[in-house]
């Protein structure tokens, strides 16, 4: 069981605590190579843990960054196949991927999107493809995802979580709460809101049926049915027990399938008079779980995917099923799609990406060669070049060669959601994670073979997500934890820890910095604390920092400046701050920033929005 309270994986976004202005990493990735150059032979153990910042750097007339090989992987959130059987995949951070060859191989087509977190794909008649993304609108390609253009003219509300096209060609968006329906009847050119009778505006599924019928799934509302090409809506709920739909299928004679949020219990649902009445169809649907993907195929197969048990097969209707796992790796399922020859694939969360099967469901195979979109949250670089990739979901990369190719290297490391990396003078890595779901193992893991294998070494002290990690000079682990953990120091190489700064004062902390000096930085929800007796004692300072939700610190070895990324908060505050005086007092530096992350309330459960 996961550890936050809904276990709908459209609207968690991997608990997205890295969110920062978009120049943060680059300047703290600078400062932390600066610090190492200083000194010779290896990059400072002691960088600011690295946050999952998913938007793009466009360089005036230069290309600063090229993206490596890997790690392969990332959440695939949306599939669709056109007519001749190309399959595209829309992930979270690394936008669309399109295979030509059955899933075998994959390539991003993200020319012209300006958002990579795509949770919506739908392919009209013709062939053009529309991407619902989850903070910037819809994108059309009419060349099959070579290039992509924003449609949102009347499109007043900008995350689109839903997608549906009816056999006239008219277009059918849902949105996360605060917006509804929206209708396109010229290709996604114009929006209008339909949302006559729809009481409910989260709309995490639409379907439309033969006769041009549509439903739409909602989060607290059940089931709504528009009979009139959506002027308007009637509810359709008598039978459903569990209001919070998350995935609706229709099969061949018109039967509707909905799947439920573990949040109402979860479970799957079947109406056989088009909405009137609906019967739970739960008979072998082993799991409590979100049933956040659902597929009818032409062959009288249903398919359900799970946020955690996998996938479930019904060969009579939804009248039994069974769970059909072989070769799946990740059970978190939230996306399934077929193509004509009659093979399903289905996107998995967590780094699982794509995998396919060519027998129904009895075996999968996972097929992720170019898929590069993986939740990397940490990176570390050892004396020899190798880069070490921390990731939310996939675990630990390793890569010897630039970023060309990457390995897994998880022997040991029962922990697989990474949210910190750090190296010691003598070359042993440090990885902090999450204890991402109840009963499973998080941290501080330590390799002392380059990664090779892994030990925990928690002492069964450290029972809190390890968000950030440093190592001063002499060796000495800082590990930086989550929902008051405080933070812990270890003195022999993580054989033991000693929580030196706890709860009433440092209680959640994502970034942790050591400049040449031994003054050690701390940022979290309340500020930047220092200490300057190897933690023993701490200080908070924030005088001058307009907003005290630090997610990173670098430190400048070259002049000892301190730079903080902090959250803007409803657009209020925050940004790049520095101090030139220890820490002292800070100064804003946001001049030239053009990208500002800010977020939303979170507004129920399982559902905010971000805006930038």
């Amino acid at each position: 069981m996961k550890k936050i309270d809904s276990k709908s994986a459209f609207f968690n976004v991997s608990v997205l605590t890295g969110l920062v202005v978009i120049l943060a990493s680059i300047f703290l990735a600078m400062f932390a190579n600066a610090f190492a150059q200083q000194r010779g032979a290896k990059p400072a153990p002691n960088v600011a843990q690295r946050q999952n910042v998913e938007a793009s750097l466009h360089g005036t007339g230069q290309n600063f960054w090229t993206q490596t090989n890997g790690p392969q992987g990332g959440d695939g959130i949306a599939l669709a196949t056109n007519a001749s059987g190309d399959l595209f995949v829309g992930t979270q951070g690394g936008g669309i991927f399109r295979s030509t060859d059955n899933a075998e191989t994959w390539t991003a087509v993200n020319h012209g999107l300006t958002s990579t977190n795509v949770h919506a794909l739908a392919i009209n008649s013709v062939g053009h493809i529309l991407a619902g993304t989850f903070e910037a609108g819809v994108f059309r390609s009419t060349d099959n995802g070579d290039s992509w253009t924003a449609v949102n003219n009347g499109l007043e509300f900008p995350g689109v979580i839903s997608l549906a096209i009816n056999p006239n060609g008219d277009i059918f968006a849902g949105t996360p709460e605060g917006g509804g329906v929206y209708r396109s009847t010229d290709n996604g050119d114009s929006w209008t809101l339909v949302d006559n009778g729809l009481t409910e505006t989260y709309v995490p599924a639409l379907a439309i049926n033969a006769s041009g019928h549509i439903f739409a799934g909602t989060w607290g509302g059940g089931i709504f049915r528009s009979t009139d090409n959506g002027d308007s809506w009637t509810a359709v709920n008598n039978g459903l027990t569990n209001p919070f739909v998350l995935s609706l299928a229709i099969n061949a004679s018109g039967y509707l399938f909905a799947g439920g949020d573990s949040f109402g219990g979860g479970g799957a649902f079947r109406s056989t008079d088009n909405g009137d009445s609906w019967t739970p169809i739960n008979n072998g649907l082993n799991t409590g779980q979100s049933i956040n993907a659902l597929l009818a195929t032409p062959s009288g197969y249903l398919f359900a995917g799970s946020y955690g048990d996998g996938v479930f097969r019904s060969s009579d209707n939804g009248d039994n099923w069974t769970q059909i796992n072989n070769g799946l790796a990740d059970p978190f399922v939230v996306s399934v799609t077929t193509n004509a020859g009659g093979d399903i694939f289905v996107g998995a969360y967590f780094g699982g990406g794509v995998f396919r099967s060519s027998d129904n469901g009895k075996n999968w195979v996972q097929k992720n060669n170019g898929l590069i979109a993986t939740n990397v949250r940490a990176i570390a670089i050892n004396a020899n070049n190798t880069i070490f990739a921390g990731s939310y979901g996939v675990g630990m990369a390793r890569s010897s060669d630039s970023g060309q190719s990457w390995e897994k290297i998880n022997n040991g490391l029962l922990a697989h959601y990474i949210s910190s990396l750090a190296i010691s003078p003598n070359g042993h890595i440090f990885a902090g994670a999450d204890f991402a779901f109840v009963g499973e193992a998080g941290g501080v893991f330590r390799s002392t073979d380059n990664g090779d294998s892994w030990t925990d070494v928690n002492q069964g002290v450290i029972t809190n997500d390890v968000r950030a990690l440093a190592i001063d000079s002499s060796g000495h682990v800082f590990a930086g934890t989550s929902v008051g953990g405080g933070i812990f120091r270890s003195t022999d190489d993580g054989q033991s820890w000693t929580l030196v700064c706890n709860n009433l004062t440092c209680g959640n902390i994502s970034s942790l910095a050591i400049n040449p000096e031994g003054g050690i930085f701390a940022g979290g929800g309340e500020g930047v604390h220092r200490s300057t007796d190897n933690g023993d004692s701490w200080t908070l300072v924030n005088n001058g920092l307009t907003s005290t939700d630090v997610a990173g610190l670098g430190i400048n070895g070259n002049n000892d400046h301190i730079f903080a990324a902090t959250h803007s908060i409803k657009g209020e505050g925050g940004g790049m701050f520095r101090s030139t005086d220890n820490g002292d007092s800070w100064t804003e530096q946001n001049n030239g920033f053009t990208l500002h992350w800010s977020y939303f309330c979170r507004r129920r459960r399982g559902s905010f929005s971000i805006n930038k």
